[in-house]
């Protein structure tokens, strides 16, 4: 009979340790828990530690509170002026209400999935109305705040805050990248022939302006150095008529002796005059 009542003691026990056992849970630091009846939340629990529950009637969901990472999967969309580019993105997202996520999305998984069609569903619609040399240069940042802004509003009735977007590679597909680059190189000699004509064209100008003013200066050089030497020829000739009125023999002197320097400078010249000429009436008679 002892035993009987030990046997029956010891199930008692080991009923009541698994009882106080599935009454308790634990919640981890990083961890939110809700406990959920027959579909229905109960109460959310987001303090760690120990808590209970009613046994085998009470369930017990956790989430996790911190900040989750996800990446989309690459998505080729189309931009405003037609190109085709391929476009990844990742977002940072947190559970703020457990009890409205649980109600209507029930996992982390399927809010994976929901927020991957949110997020791609607005990376396309925000590109659609974006050039490509916008989506790469700047106005990039203000492409991913409009997609921030509306995936936040969309995700933030399933209890999901979203705390950024962000585009991480903006391509062009391998079939359309070499006809781009060579569109962008053809523009670009565009352009380089462009200005080479343009300087040739500024270059002519300068050098047609240079001649000009250079064919003026000598005009004007031209002109005053004809004044000048005629302006000397006139002093010259009224010198020479006031010394020829002032002492007529005087000056013929000097004008022989002038032409016999000139005549006579050359050492191995042999000259042969007349001494009754003209030439010779002055040294023959002094």
């Amino acid at each position: 009979m002892n035993q009987q009542k030990m046997i029956v003691y010891g199930i008692a026990a080991f009923v009541g340790l698994l009882m106080l056992w599935s009454s308790v849970f634990m919640v981890r630091q990083q961890e939110q828990a809700m406990i959920v009846a027959l579909g229905k939340v109960v109460r959310l629990v987001d303090e760690p530690g120990l808590h209970l529950k009613m046994p085998l009637y009470h369930q017990i969901v956790y989430f996790d509170k911190r900040l989750l990472n996800n990446e989309s999967p690459t998505e080729e969309v189309q931009t405003l002026d037609k190109e085709r580019v391929q476009v990844d993105s990742f977002t940072r997202w947190q559970i703020v209400d457990a009890g409205m996520f649980y109600r209507n999305v029930r996992s982390i998984p399927m809010a994976v999935q929901r927020l991957d069609a949110i997020v791609n569903s607005n990376i396309r619609e925000a590109v659609a109305m974006t050039k490509l040399s916008d989506l790469v240069g700047p106005k990039r940042d203000e492409v991913m705040q409009k997609i921030y802004s509306q995936s936040a509003a969309e995700a933030a009735p399933m209890g999901i805050r979203i705390v950024d977007v962000r585009l991480k590679r903006t391509d062009l597909p391998t079939e359309n990248s070499e006809a781009v680059y060579r569109r962008m190189r053809a523009e670009r000699q565009k352009e380089a022939s462009q200005l080479r004509a343009e300087g040739e064209e500024e270059a002519q100008k300068i050098r047609a302006e240079a001649e000009r003013a250079r064919t003026i200066l000598l005009a004007e050089a031209q002109r005053d150095s004809a004044k000048l030497w005629g302006e000397g020829e006139a002093a010259a000739t009224r010198i020479t008529a006031g010394a020829f009125s002032k002492d007529p023999d005087f000056y013929r002197l000097t004008k022989s002796l002038e032409a016999y320097k000139k005549s006579f400078s050359a050492s191995n010249t042999v000259i042969m005059v007349d001494p009754a000429s003209d030439f010779m009436k002055t040294m023959m008679n002094p």
